[in-house]
């Protein structure tokens, strides 16, 4: 036994020694490196989302029990002042000033006479997950506002018709939440998937539909796009239909979305022009553009 721990006590001197001259990065040469083993078959979408979905059911279980326990001590971590993320976010808009959709007659974010981006609504009962979803019955009452944060946002690298897409509107409105102390909530990718898979809104898992197409509503289906994005959300692509959850879910995530609750006080607007140029404005013309409406 003695001769045996002055064995090991040896060779875990020479490790060490060893260690000295090679650098803390490198493992020591007396010990050999473990031999990496890679699957010559590789994982299926399907087992991608299967795991990540797994993945995703645990950490929103150590959520629930971590928020109970904070409950129990007083809630001391619900009262702390939220994060205020240091990230440009952007959104395209065509009617930047008008608070209903033409075309559509749907309310929506829209500059006010001051200013300022202000949501549709102010309900207090809707949820970031209702707004992601977003039914006709609740465009009206949301307090949210959509934004795209990097890469699909501000370096313009959107490819579909998403929140800052140049396709989906003309003018850029420009915010970072660090820089705008009175902004309210703002929620990031990380809360606006764990309020998407816990949600308890009616209808949610039944079978995705097009709202906006007449009776017999087709089945929604993904594009190619949104089909690569599934197994990194915990949906599998393989299914044959998919529910509003799952389509909200996928949405959200293509657009690297933020919502940020209630007024937006501070952004910089940059104003379309006719050879898709940005222009960009002062806060007194803005003023002035918005009482043209």
């Amino acid at each position: 036994m003695g001769n045996f721990t002055k064995a090991t006590s040896t060779l875990v001197r020479l490790g060490t020694r060893e260690a000295s001259h090679t650098g803390a990065k490198q493992a020591p040469k007396l010990f050999k490196q473990p031999v990496a083993h890679f699957s010559s078959t590789a994982k299926t979408p399907s087992k991608i989302a299967q795991e990540v979905n797994t993945r995703n059911n645990s950490l929103d279980l150590m959520s629930d029990i971590m928020d109970a326990e904070d409950r129990r001590h007083g809630g001391n971590n619900a009262m702390m002042p939220p994060i205020k993320y240091d990230v440009p976010l952007s959104r395209r808009e065509n009617f930047a000033f008008d608070s209903i959709q033409p075309g559509f007659g749907t309310p929506k974010s829209a500059i006010d006479k001051q200013g300022k981006l202000q949501p549709a609504g102010d309900s207090p009962t809707i949820t970031a997950a209702d707004h992601v979803d977003g039914e006709k019955s609740v465009k009206g009452k949301t307090p949210f506002t959509s934004f795209s944060g990097p890469p699909v946002g501000v370096d313009g690298k959107a490819t579909g018709p998403l929140v800052d897409n140049p396709l989906y509107g003309k003018d850029r409105i420009v915010t970072n939440p660090a820089k705008d102390p009175k902004m309210g909530v703002v929620l990031d990718q990380f809360a606006i998937q764990r309020e998407l898979r816990t949600s308890t809104r009616p209808g949610f898992n039944d079978i995705a539909v097009l709202r906006s197409e007449p009776r017999p509503q087709p089945l929604w289906q993904p594009t190619a796009e949104e089909r690569a994005i599934m197994p990194k959300v915990g949906v599998d692509p393989e299914k044959p239909f998919f529910t509003f959850r799952e389509r909200a879910m996928v949405n959200s995530a293509r657009d690297l979305e933020y919502l940020v609750k209630g007024t937006v006080g501070n952004f910089d607007f940059f104003q379309g022009q006719a050879d898709g140029s940005l222009k960009p404005l002062t806060k007194q013309e803005v003023i002035d553009e918005a009482a043209k409406k």
